[in-house]
């Protein structure tokens, strides 16, 4: 997996990248673990994730909560424990879920976007492509430059290039 940060002209470019990335996922055209969009509002930084971490906790839970005890219940010969550990799991899980940061570290974009102008937003993206033509090309209809990343510096160079042919 690799991790860009592109700095684009405002929200709603970012949101459209990153609608049009996700799309490209739909396809198995990239492999994507995480793909934020920050921006400012009113001096305060915000993250539009595309993940709700409490939503997927509580999902997440449930269904551990009704295997573990759906088997116990199957065991003992209560069944009802299911639905018991169901409700259990998800609560566990939602209470949990917003504490797990997986992919971007919301810390790390936070510092990134603490300067960011407002208006303006920066679109964090982790994963990966066998396809790094298609990815440039459909980038090439947004506006942006990336300020961050652990690609190589010629990857970068192209990036930057397809991102400014407007």
């Amino acid at each position: 997996m690799n991790f860009v940060a592109i700095l684009m002209r405002d929200v709603e470019a970012a949101r459209e990248a990153r609608r049009e990335i996700a799309g490209m996922t739909r396809k198995a055209l990239v492999q994507l673990e995480d793909a934020v969009v920050a921006y400012t509002e009113d001096g305060e930084v915000k993250l539009d994730q595309t993940v709700n971490l409490t939503t997927a906790g509580a999902l997440g839970g449930m269904w551990v909560g009704i295997v573990v005890a759906g088997t116990l219940g199957f065991m003992s010969g209560n069944p009802g424990l299911g639905l018991v550990g169901a409700a259990a799991g998800a609560t566990g899980g939602a209470l949990t879920g917003p504490f797990i940061d997986e992919g971007i570290s919301d810390d790390m974009m936070k510092r990134t976007s603490e300067s960011l102008e407002e208006g303006k937003a920066i679109l964090f993206l982790l994963g990966g492509t066998d396809n790094p033509e298609l990815v440039l090309e459909k980038l090439s209809s947004f506006e942006g430059e990336v300020i961050r990343s652990d690609l190589p510096d010629t990857l970068v160079q192209q990036i930057n290039e397809a991102l400014k042919q407007l």
